[in-house]
């Protein structure tokens, strides 16, 4: 590879992050399975770890977008986002479309990972979709 696929320290740290919540949500998932088969184990894993990425990652870029931007932001989740924003600076300023559609994931898509983490763990009709036939 080049000198321009060089991991940079921002870039490192965020690679770090996103596989520590990888990691959280894989144990999380595997501590709420208490006993059940291979598939919800690994569903449970994936949807721990959704949420966490939707809450987490995704929450804290709405509050940075609404407060300010975040090419003006400090700390870790700001950084994150910056080497993102690399790619497409609308994700660095706010970009009505973009903020919208992640208020939306946050809202919707982390709240509906939580709502079939419960269906799982409390053993709901609802949490496969054969519950019909």
């Amino acid at each position: 590879m080049g000198a321009g696929w060089e991991l940079g320290a921002a870039a490192g740290r965020s690679l770090l992050l996103c596989a520590a919540l990888l990691l959280a949500g894989c144990a999380l998932g595997l501590r709420l399975d208490r006993g059940r088969g291979a598939a919800d184990r690994g569903v449970l894993a994936w949807l721990c770890y959704d949420a966490l990425v939707h809450f987490a990652l995704e929450g804290p870029f709405v509050y940075l977008s609404f407060v300010g931007n975040i090419a003006d932001s400090k700390g870790l989740i700001a950084s994150l986002w910056k080497e993102y924003g690399k790619a497409d600076a609308r994700w660095l300023y706010f970009d009505p479309t973009i903020v919208s559609l992640e208020i939306l994931t946050v809202v919707l898509d982390g709240s509906l990972a939580l709502v079939l983490i419960y269906a799982i763990v409390k053993e709901k009709y609802y949490r496969d979709v054969t519950w019909g036939k």
